[in-house]
């Protein structure tokens, strides 16, 4: 009886190291940013199943964009 014990306490200690490098092994994995992904279009929105990168605006697309809300009458003069 206390063989078999024994035996069970070997087989409990090997899965609790083996589950314990699992999870750590997991835990240590990075998620890889494909660069290759479409740049998002016009109200487009990112999703996890239709994801896009974000494009680098310079001053002047923002400069123009506020201009045309001042325009439309969206933003107060």
């Amino acid at each position: 009886m206390k063989k078999i014990l024994i035996q069970y306490l070997y087989i409990f200690v090997i899965a609790t190291v083996i589950l314990f490098l699992f999870t750590w092994a997991s835990a240590c994995e990075k998620e890889v940013i494909d660069e290759t992904l479409p740049i998002c279009e016009e109200l487009q929105i990112s999703t996890e199943e239709n994801p896009c990168k974000k494009d680098n605006v310079s001053m002047n697309t923002i400069a123009d964009a506020l201009e045309k809300l001042g325009e439309s009458g969206t933003l107060p003069k």
